[in-house]
């Protein structure tokens, strides 16, 4: 985190992490945030690649599976939430669920390669957020 005269107050600090958990949502929620990406060509196959997963074996998911369209975009609303309540209490909670998403999408990644830049573009995010 900075310091000085250019650290965030904990009231930018939450806006912008629930800008990025907000934003994340949109682009996981259907084809039109692939294109707001600007994966314009991945939104064709959106419906296909987000209809099932098998489950992440690390995680609770693993034993039903789970529809990623309705899965990611609702973990990502929750965290947006969290960040708009929250404080340094509630952001070491936020960690816990920030880790469980990158060990999901490590899975996604291998199960469903083709979404590689979407994938990598939710992580690089997801480490901004952490960074707030």
């Amino acid at each position: 985190m900075s310091e000085g005269r250019f650290a965030l107050t904990e009231t930018e600090r939450r806006r912008r992490r629930e800008r990025i958990f907000r934003w994340l949502a949109a682009l996981h929620s259907g084809p039109l945030g692939m294109a707001m990406a600007g994966y314009p060509e991945l939104a064709r196959a959106y419906d296909e690649v987000y209809a099932r997963c098998p489950g992440c074996p690390a995680l609770a998911c693993r034993v039903s599976g789970g529809v990623p369209r309705v899965c990611l975009p609702r973990r990502l609303e929750a965290l947006a939430e969290s960040a708009r309540r929250g404080g340094p209490g509630r952001r070491r909670r936020e960690e816990a669920w920030i880790a469980e998403l990158m060990e999901c999408l490590a899975f996604l990644e291998q199960e469903k390669p083709e979404f590689a830049p979407i994938w990598r573009l939710t992580r690089e995010k997801l480490a901004e957020a952490r960074r707030l």
